[in-house]
């Protein structure tokens, strides 16, 4: 039941997302949330009514939880963030802001894993295995991409949607900022072998925790998989999640002193314009 959250966690921040992306309609995509959410997992798993009624009372509480306790935060994180990046941000500043992100995602996450717990416990054989044999199947496309994709094709992938993620957040990309670009890109290559290796390694716990989902103890092990993953296959994914962070952390600092004043108003304004509807929903809750 790890990944009938990670996918709501997704569809969540996969909404989060739209958030800073639409300004003004902020508040309206927000509040729209729960009911996506309930509305993709009602259709993956074809819930039962009980199923639906649990679903929606869940979701609904995490949501509230989440404007409660975590907007005032976003509210303040964005704006510390916003007057940071109006500078070049060292390394250790960059490691600051990912922590408060870092730490924003694990609450969401505790809040949500007892919700997991009782939902889960209401699937059928039936249900579990539907889900079960497409995400199987979804790893399985994704390795044959891998396999089947010349380096190049999938690096020039690579750049093309971090060029365009860039264009929006900090807006026209400099020449010099291409070769940031090209080294992110080789290194999301490097690292999909062992990703791969990793997203079966977790499916096939995750197949096991499900199979024990009446278990006193699944609770317990769903919250070890879900906060210490990375941690199967004696740790050897570990230095995979470790390297990949510390690459992040120089990488955002490189791209941060590399803007020029153009690119740091552009991503300024952005951040407090985020930070701004984000009290604002804080205060009308």
């Amino acid at each position: 039941m790890t990944h009938l959250w990670r996918k709501k966690t997704r569809v969540w921040l996969a909404g989060l997302a739209c958030l800073l992306l639409v300004g003004c309609a902020t508040r309206v995509i927000y509040y729209w949330l729960d009911s996506a959410i309930v509305w993709q997992l009602d259709d993956y798993f074809s819930l039962d009514r009980d199923q639906k009624t649990l679903l929606d009372t869940e979701v609904k509480g995490l949501m509230a939880w989440h404007r409660q306790h975590e907007l005032p935060i976003y509210a303040r994180d964005l704006d510390a963030l916003a007057k940071a990046v109006a500078s070049p941000m060292t390394p250790a500043q960059v490691t600051l802001h990912l922590d408060r992100t870092q730490a924003s995602l694990a609450r969401t996450l505790e809040n949500a894993i007892p919700r997991t717990v009782r939902l889960a416990r209401t699937l059928t054989d039936a249900q579990v295995a539907r889900f079960m044999a497409d995400r199987v199947k979804r790893q399985q496309e994704r390795q044959h991409d891998f396999l089947t994709e010349s380096k190049i094709g999938m690096q020039q992938e690579f750049q093309d949607k971090l060029r365009e993620r860039l264009v929006f957040w900090i807006g026209k990309v400099k020449p010099a900022q291409e070769p940031l670009i090209a080294q992110w890109a080789e290194w999301q290559y490097e690292m999909m072998p062992p990703w791969l290796e990793f997203q079966g390694a977790w499916t096939r716990e995750l197949d096991r925790l499900m199979k024990q989902r009446q278990s006193p103890d699944f609770g317990k092990e769903l919250t070890r998989l879900l906060q210490q993953g990375d941690g199967l296959m004696d740790g050897r994914f570990t230095g995979y999640t470790d390297q990949s962070r510390q690459r992040t952390i120089q990488w955002l600092s490189a791209l941060s002193q590399s803007m020029d004043l153009s690119q740091r108003a552009h991503l300024y304004t952005l951040l407090k314009e985020y930070a701004e509807d984000f009290e604002t929903m804080t205060r009308s809750r």
